[in-house]
C-alpha cells in the first residue's frame, strides 16, 4: 500500500495487508535501497513478500530489515524475511540476543500464548543478526540517515528512530507511542509505567511531522502533537490511554 512516493505499508493486522498478528510493516524507499521497519509474526510471510513485489517489483534490489523491539508480532517474520529477500537484520544490542536465540520466552511468545494471544503453533525462528545499535547512535540504512532513541516503558529494549525525508521529520515509535497519545503499557513483566514517565521526555521538541507506529493510524503531518499529548498526561501524575482498552488500537 503507497502512502508517499518513499513510504508504504506491506504488512498490517489493522489494514487487512497481511496476518491478524502483524504489526504494521513499513516499506521506506530511497534509491539506495528499502528500509523494511519490522517483519511481523511471520505467520504472514508470504503475503508480506507478495506485497512487496507488487509495490517495488520480483527483483527487489538491496534492503535492510530494522526491528524496534524483540516482540513477537515484530521479530517473528525476520529469519524468514532475511533468508528469502536476502537482506540483513539489524537490532538493537538489548534485541539481538533474543532474535539470535529465537528466545520464545525473551521475547513474549511464551507468555503472550499462555494469556491466548498467538496461536499455540507459532514459533520463533533464530535469526542472524548483522548489526547491533545503542541508545543514540546514528544508522545509515538504504539512503536513510536515522538516529536510534531508547525510550522503555512498552518495553525495555524499544527504540524509536529520528529521520528527516523529502522535507519532514520522521519518527518511527514501534510500540512506544500511538495515534492520539495512546501508550504501549502492556500487562507484561518488561513493560513499565514508571519508565514511560522518566524516557517520554527524551521525544520532547523534536519538531515530528510523520509519526509511524507499530499499529493503528499514522500521520504524515502534526506526529509530535500525539507524542506531546502522552507526555502532559505522564507529567501530570496521570496513566494515559493504553493499548488494548476497548477500541484502542485492536
Amino acid at each position: 500500500m503507497r502512502v508517499t512516493p518513499w513510504l508504504y505499508v506491506v504488512g498490517s493486522r489493522q489494514f487487512g495487508l497481511s496476518s491478524r498478528y502483524d504489526c504494521h510493516v513499513y516499506a521506506l524507499r530511497a534509491a539506495a535501497g528499502t528500509l523494511l521497519i519490522d517483519s511481523g509474526s511471520g505467520l504472514g510471510h508470504e503475503r508480506i513478500v507478495a506485497n512487496l513485489r507488487e509495490e517495488f517489483g520480483a527483483d527487489l534490489g538491496p534492503g535492510t530489515i530494522l526491528l524496534t523491539h524483540r516482540h513477537p508480532d515484530h521479530i517473528g517474520g525476520a529469519a524468514r524475511l532475511s533468508a528469502e529477500l536476502g537482506w540483513p537484520v539489524v537490532a538493537s544490542a538489548l534485541a539481538a540476543p533474543v532474535v539470535m536465540a529465537g528466545d520464545e520466552v525473551g521475547s513474549g511468545l511464551a507468555g503472550a500464548q499462555a494469556q491466548g494471544g498467538y496461536p499455540a503453533e507459532m514459533r520463533l525462528t533464530p535469526c542472524a543478526v548483522a548489526r547491533q545499535f545503542d541508545d543514540d547512535d546514528v544508522l545509515e540504512l538504504e539512503g536513510f540517515s536515522l538516529r536510534a532513541i531508547r525510550v522503555r516503558g512498552h518495553s525495555s529494549d524499544s527504540f524509536a528512530f529520528l529521520f528527516t525525508h523529502g522535507g519532514r521529520r520522521g519518527l518511527i515509535v514501534g510500540d512506544i507511542v500511538f495515534y492520539g497519545g495512546v501508550v504501549g503499557l502492556i500487562n507484561a513483566p518488561d513493560s513499565s509505567l514508571a519508565a514511560y514517565c522518566e524516557d517520554m521526555g527524551k521525544l520532547a521538541g523534536l519538531g515530528v511531522d510523520v509519526l509511524l507506529a507499530g499499529h493503528g493510524l499514522f500521520t504524515l503531518a502534526g506526529g509530535q502533537r500525539h507524542i506531546d499529548m502522552a507526555r502532559e498526561e505522564l507529567s501530570k501524575g496521570f496513566v494515559p490511554r493504553t493499548i488494548g482498552q476497548g477500541d484502542l488500537i485492536f
